[in-house]
């Protein structure tokens, strides 16, 4: 990790920050000078940081240079429809569209997690979260995290080719913490942005609606968002009229991108996914995924 290292010299002119990290670095030397390990202060009981944020940065953000880093195939992510991300099919202007009135609701209502599910199996639910996903990452100014919380049916893995993944089952129930579950995108040519955390869940739990409504659940989400400094988290959830997996989750989102199956999903389904959800839980867009995933695709977007 590079660090922004100021000239030697006078501190007349230093920033705060710059001069909580020289005290630091000072106090590191004068622990190596006393042979202590370099977690010790010099009085006992107090702990010096291993790795101090640079400068600049807050403690909450050093956790994105710590994350795993998952490699960027174009090849792949095409075969698997991530339009996004080379953008060469002009569909992917409609993930933009939706990526703006998205935010510029959240921002207007002051939210910043958001469920996204469909009423049945198939509709396309986790094309739409990572479509959507890498759409947003394109925003510098913007801290995103999209994280499988289909317990039964993970389709992140699958989608982006990957292997061997965490278990999002296992770090909710604080297994393992966020620096080990998460992973982001490897620098690319793509663009896709370095401050979209991903959640790919690598294996299926069968105590998933338990496991939701858990109140450590709450407890290990509230801290990973304080931890990435998350502006926007996208919680990738099982079908709404599958199983109770989404009824047992609907505390921990502010509202719900509901994705639909153009041809394939009845109004009368929609109507209940609303009705289960209830109506102090907002539905904040109807994304319609006109055809089939292995099909050449069309969307379009309702709010």
């Amino acid at each position: 990790m590079s660090s922004n290292r100021p000239t030697t010299g006078s501190h007349k002119g230093l920033s705060d920050s710059d001069r909580r990290r020289r005290a630091l670095e000072r106090r590191l030397r004068e622990a190596l000078t006393a042979d202590q390990p370099l977690g010790q202060d010099t009085e006992a009981g107090e702990q010096t940081p291993e790795r101090p944020a640079p400068a600049g940065r807050s403690p909450e953000t050093d956790i994105w240079d710590r994350l795993p880093r998952i490699p960027v195939e174009p090849a792949r992510l095409d075969r698997n429809l991530v339009i996004t991300a080379s953008r060469h099919d002009p569909v992917h202007g409609a993930f933009d569209v939706l990526r703006t009135r998205i935010v510029q609701a959240m921002r207007e209502h002051g939210w910043s997690r958001i469920g996204i599910t469909s009423p049945n199996p198939g509709n396309g639910k986790s094309f739409t979260a990572i479509n959507l996903a890498i759409s947003l990452s394109r925003l510098s100014d913007l801290r995103t995290a999209l994280i499988d919380m289909d317990l039964r049916r993970p389709g992140l893995a699958r989608i982006l080719g990957l292997r061997d993944m965490p278990g999002t089952a296992d770090f909710l129930r604080g297994e393992i913490d966020s620096a080990t579950y998460l992973s982001s995108f490897a620098p690319n040519m793509l663009n896709i942005g370095d401050r979209l955390a991903l959640g790919v869940n690598g294996r299926t739990d069968p105590f998933a609606a338990e496991l939701l409504q858990h109140p450590n659940t709450t407890t290990i989400l509230n801290r990973m968002q304080e931890e990435l400094g998350a502006d926007l988290i996208l919680y990738d959830l099982p079908p709404a009229l599958a199983m109770d997996d989404v009824l047992a989750f609907r505390s921990h989102i502010d509202c719900v991108l509901l994705v639909v199956g153009g041809g394939e999903t009845r109004a009368r389904d929609v109507r209940e996914v609303q009705r289960r959800l209830g109506d102090d839980l907002p539905i904040l867009g109807v994304v319609m995924n006109k055809a089939e995933v292995d099909e050449e695709p069309g969307y379009g977007y309702g709010g």
